[in-house]
């Protein structure tokens, strides 16, 4: 049994030691992290194990009881911005979790506008907090460069409008309903087609509620890289003939968030037919029509509002949403 602890700066922002285990690493995941930003300088295969493991890894090497050159600083604060935008939990981590650590979120804290003793005051408590001359030279240099903000009220958190939880919630008991049905039902199919290899190959179109779950678990499940090569494949569909269709998230012989797939593909050639099927379809319907209303204020249409699978994979379909709007507007 491993006994790592993390400690949580925000609800999304967490710092520890490097991990020195799988078991570490697997409780690390238990707790939400997964995204890691790796500053141990020491060890050159530890952020290649993390990704391995599942998380998606920004690895930025500091020797240790040393600090990261401004650019590269500011490049991994980009990402750490927008992993913490796109919802993911995020670890960072150097060998022990103290000195290199806490330059590194004191670094963040002071990009989200908070002064140098404000972000000092948060990490007190904990172990990550800058230990050398050399760390806290950096973060005063750092600080001139992004002084506190005047214009609003410094803020470490990134406040969403609608939370969408307890629609996520609502599909996810329903897909777990749909497992039920599948695996008990009679005639079921060749487990083999559980990669994909035949659904991923027709172009299919998603509820507003599978649409909205399943761009964010692209955003928040697999690596900044892997969704540049999902965007770019998405966008390539477009060029394709239905017959040379192959859904974005298709790679190396299977779905790359096999764990998320929708519920089409979880049945595709499977026993569920006739009333279950509609029955399905119905409460989807009704999920996607409740979070459609929650987040517009108005209800969709009674079929409810679809987007084609690679425009949900390249993000093309925030642009018919939006247009979906406007023309509702117009006709109101």
């Amino acid at each position: 049994m491993t006994n790592y602890e993390l400690t949580w700066i925000t609800p999304q922002l967490a710092v520890g030691h490097a991990p020195m285990s799988y078991e570490d690493l697997d409780a690390i995941k238990k707790q939400g992290i997964n995204a890691v930003v790796n500053l141990c300088g020491e060890f050159c295969d530890l952020h290649e194990i993390e990704e391995e493991f599942g998380f998606d890894v920004y690895f930025l090497p500091v020797p240790d009881e040393w600090v990261p050159d401004m650019d590269s600083l500011e490049k991994a604060l980009e990402w750490l911005d927008e992993a913490i935008y796109l919802g993911k939990k995020v670890l960072v981590h150097c060998r022990h979790g103290i000195g290199r650590t806490g330059t590194f979120v004191a670094s963040y804290l002071l990009r989200r506008g908070l002064g140098l003793k404000e972000a000092e005051r948060c990490l007190k408590g904990t172990k990550a907090v800058p230990s050398n001359y050399y760390q806290w030279k950096l973060l005063r240099k750092y600080q001139k460069k992004s002084p506190p903000l005047k214009l609003r009220e410094p803020s470490i958190e990134l406040k969403s409008e609608i939370d969408l939880r307890a629609f996520f919630s609502e599909y996810e008991f329903l897909v777990r309903e749909v497992e039920k049905r599948l695996v008990n039902s009679p005639g079921d199919h060749d487990k083999r087609e559980d990669t994909g290899i035949y659904c991923c190959r027709e172009r299919f179109q998603l509820e507003f509620i599978e649409t909205l779950y399943l761009s964010k678990k692209i955003n928040t499940e697999i690596s900044l890289e892997m969704r540049k090569e999902v965007v770019l494949r998405a966008t390539k569909c477009r060029t394709k003939k239905d017959h040379d269709f192959v859904c974005p998230l298709y790679m190396d012989e299977r779905c790359i968030l096999m764990d998320y797939r929708p519920i089409r593909c979880r049945a595709f050639k499977k026993a569920m037919v006739g009333p279950q099927e509609i029955v399905v379809k119905e409460v989807l319907n009704n999920i996607s029509r409740q979070c459609f209303f929650s987040i517009s204020g108005g209800l969709s249409a009674k079929e409810g509002l679809k987007f084609w699978i690679d425009d949900v994979c390249s993000g093309k379909f925030v642009q018919s949403y939006f247009r979906f709007l406007l023309l509702k507007e117009k006709s109101a």
